[in-house]
């Protein structure tokens, strides 16, 4: 089964085209708008541009803009925290009160996480409590998913909370075994896999798919047609922090150590925890979130961005406001811009080429090679001879009818940042308009639609370097 990022893998490693600028500027356009620009980075002075001004859906490239926000405004080794609390004394294996886990805002924690966390309760003598096993988080935006007009079931689009787990999804499994379909649902992560009782599947033999939730856990119903060979597929998780707590009771009772099932709490302790769990650096979760492109880090960092801004936001939309309000405060951009969230899965985002670079350049003057190399090295397709030697640095951002790149690129030690950007705007509004929750299909059309935008775009790139950005 091909996942959305190795489909858009994929579709960068296409790329192509003409060796100079006139046939790049000639070759033929995707249908709906084209923009661009190429900018010198020290100097600012556009060397090449289209449309510039025009305001197009970012699609994941907003993440760049996640990106300079957050080095902005957190220290790059900033951690977030996810933490145990007892509210009685612990004495011969018994605590006699509550048990309460914490979340921090921790977009990368996952089920090896808790498992130490598990250990770490284990090493602190408990085997039982008296009293609850609650389950909260620090304050911050809590949404079951995260874009409404996204389909529900992919696991690119998950449910928002700070307390995570596995990018709040969970991985299901099917084997036709005797005529027998065995469906089992995993709490999976690189280094420790445990069965995720929270989250249940099933499959249905007409119809399509259908989520729902039950008092202990959420219930998937899949179409048995699409299960009919083996296979796997992650879900997204609707209620994470559940979903969190009773992994982690699975792993301590793995451990000995026995909890009942979790409770919601609003109560947030603050007293000195039993156990404590450190992220990794806030530069190292920017990294992994420019390179994966996790829908998930970018909105739980643009949260924690927000919050050292001093703002409280309640959605990933008051998050995204504040990211603007800050932008224009700092000077970065002129004009109007619309960011929906920090990830960029939206179609109601809008922002133009020259927006998009001088955010670019702003990364470029404040953390020079640290931001830049945030973006992925690349080479552009096509016949090396009579190109100068170059290097070529982008994010991307895909939708259906919807195509973007922006990055870096420098020839002969002259660095420039760049922005290229395709919208059909009538075909996706028509498909926004058209939206059903389960579906996935891609769209007639959408295919040829995203050659010709790769085709454009890197006849483009390539008709820069051969004039060496003169």
């Amino acid at each position: 089964m091909t996942s959305r990022r190795q489909f858009i893998g994929g579709a960068l490693a296409l790329a192509a085209s003409s060796p100079d600028t006139v046939r790049a500027n000639t070759r033929r356009t995707p249908p709906g708008v084209t923009g661009y620009i190429l900018m010198d980075a020290e100097s600012g002075a556009v060397i090449d541009s289209r449309e510039a001004d025009t305001a197009f859906i970012p699609a994941s490239t907003t993440k760049a803009v996640t990106a300079l926000v957050t080095l902005s405004t957190l220290a790059p080794t900033t951690r977030f925290f996810t933490r145990i609390h007892g509210t009685g004394p612990l004495s011969e294996g018994v605590l006699d009160g509550d048990l309460i886990l914490v979340g921090g805002g921790d977009a990368a924690l996952d089920t090896g996480d808790l498992a130490q966390l598990a250990a770490a309760l284990r090493a602190k003598g408990l085997r039982r409590i008296t009293g609850k096993f609650l389950v909260t988080g620090i304050q911050g935006p809590k949404q079951a998913v995260l874009n409404t007009q996204q389909p529900l079931q992919a696991s690119y689009n998950p449910a928002i909370g700070p307390l995570c787990l596995n990018f709040n999804r969970v991985l299901l499994r099917w084997r036709n075994r005797g005529g027998r379909r065995i469906l089992t649902t995993h709490a999976h992560a690189s280094d420790r896999s445990v069965p995720a009782e929270a989250v249940h599947f099933r499959a249905l033999k007409t119809g399509g798919a259908l989520h729902g939730l039950e008092e202990k856990r959420e219930v998937w119903a899949l179409p048995a047609r699409d299960m009919r060979r083996d296979g796997e597929r992650w879900f997204p998780v609707r209620r994470p922090a559940l979903y969190a707590a009773t992994v982690l009771q699975t792993l301590c009772k793995a451990e000995g150590v026995t909890l009942p099932d979790p409770i919601m709490t609003a109560q947030v302790p603050t007293d000195p925890p039993l156990a404590m769990h450190r992220s990794d650096v806030v530069f190292g979760q920017i990294k992994k979130m420019m390179r994966y492109s996790t829908n998930l880090s970018a909105e739980m960092l643009g949260i924690a961005a927000a919050r050292q801004i001093g703002d409280t936001p309640e959605t990933v939309e008051d998050a995204a406001r504040t990211t603007i309000d800050w932008l224009k405060s700092e000077g970065i951009v002129e004009g109007d811009l619309r960011l929906e969230n920090h990830s960029g899965l939206s179609t109601r985002s809008r922002i133009t080429p020259h927006q998009m670079a001088d955010i670019l350049r702003a990364g470029h003057q404040r953390f020079g090679s640290g931001y830049i190399g945030l973006h992925t090295a690349g080479r552009l397709r096509g016949d090396r001879a009579g190109l100068p030697a170059y290097d070529f640095r982008s994010k991307t951002g895909t939708m259906n009818f919807v195509r973007c790149l922006s990055g870096f690129l420098e020839v002969d030690g002259r660095r420039a940042v760049f922005a290229i950007f395709n919208m059909d705007s009538e075909r996706r509004d028509a498909l926004d308009a058209q939206y059903t929750p389960y579906d996935e299909r891609k769209p007639p059309g959408s295919g040829r639609w995203l050659r010709q935008a790769l085709d454009h775009e890197n006849a483009l790139l390539r008709g820069w370097v051969a004039r060496r950005l003169s």
